[in-house]
């Protein structure tokens, strides 16, 4: 499915979850998307960047849908190698984590982490802008760590550079996922942030998204992420609902599936790690089903290659799914 016409949707970066060989097999069987985010690369030092580290935005394993790489640091030299190595890939635009919410990053002044020190990520800006960073930079960021307040003064400094979009979730890093996005603390600065505005978080039906897009009708960039991993053709639906009609749900979800094992289990992962790497897209696939817990019961006990498939065959076959619109 081409881009949207419409809105520009966005999938949202998940650790372990969201790889090349997930965003391949999400473009090939339900699309919808414009972009895709790579989960965060971080730790990549200042000397040289290990080939381990881009081995998930290698351009030979990106060819489905445009996708920008993530880096997670607060370190601006660090920031301007690995966007050296990622400019050498052909890459032209990198995403700042300033949004990570768990407390092993933000402890450390990462991702959420950063929101209340804006000072500092001046600091980071102005090394990266003064020394020619080789790509673009867009920043995805929640509303703050401690307390939403907290983006205002994230604002003013932001605002002082050429970012190419700021995308932020409407929740403060300690909140984690939990409570609701706040679309208050989002309005709040939809006519202060100079660079293109996205809104991130919590759309997970057609009807919601319908609902923001008529609260906040200047923002025409959305951010897609637990809605997607739990009803994947959701931005099919958004983009293009009359070809989501169209979609075998239960054909399609079955083949993406199957995309993703082979993959993983053939290009290195074996036996073990690819029944736990299925078992991770359910925890958030389960809710596709009008019984979350029977259909993740039934996965969840598998123990080898054989069992796991034996199972998913059985839960796609006989469970029921929910509609989202």
């Amino acid at each position: 499915m081409p881009p949207t016409q419409g809105p520009i949707l966005y999938l949202a970066p998940f650790q372990g979850i969201t790889d090349a060989i997930y965003r391949t097999s999400f473009n090939r069987y339900f699309g919808g998307l414009d972009a895709a985010f790579t989960p965060y690369i971080s730790g990549t030092g200042t000397e040289k960047v290990s080939k381990n580290k881009l081995i998930d935005v290698l351009p030979e394993v990106n060819q489905a849908i445009r996708t920008i790489p993530q880096i997670l640091s607060k370190d601006a030299d660090e920031m301007l190698l690995l966007s050296k190595s990622l400019a050498a890939l052909g890459y032209s635009e990198v995403n700042w984590n300033m949004g990570c919410p768990f407390s092993r990053v933000a402890n450390k002044q990462r991702g959420s982490g950063m929101l209340p020190y804006p000072l500092l990520v001046r600091q980071i800006l102005d090394q990266l802008y003064q020394n020619s960073m080789p790509v673009k930079l867009s920043v995805k960021m929640r509303t703050g760590y401690n307390g939403h307040e907290e983006i205002l003064a994230m604002i003013d400094v932001l605002n002082d550079f050429p970012l190419t979009e700021v995308i932020v979730h409407p929740r403060t890093g300690k909140q984690l996922y939990k409570g609701e996005a706040s679309e208050a603390a989002f309005s709040a600065i939809v006519d202060k942030v100079k660079s293109p505005l996205a809104w991130n978080g919590d759309i997970f039906t057609v009807e919601k998204f319908r609902e923001l897009q008529n609260k906040f009708p200047s923002i025409q960039r959305w951010m897609i992420g637990r809605g997607a991993l739990i009803n994947p053709v959701l931005p099919l639906m958004i983009s293009h609902p009359d070809a989501a009609k169209c979609i075998d749900w239960k054909k399609a979800l079955s083949g993406f599936l199957h995309d993703i094992y082979l993959e993983t289990y053939y290009r290195n992962e074996g036996r073990t790690a690819v029944v736990s790497r299925m078992k991770s897209l359910w925890v958030y696939l389960r809710e596709s089903f009008e019984n979350p817990t029977e259909a993740f019961r039934v996965i969840r006990k598998t123990r080898t290659p054989e069992e796991y498939l034996e199972a998913e065959m059985k839960v796609i076959a006989d469970a029921e799914l929910k509609l989202f619109y």
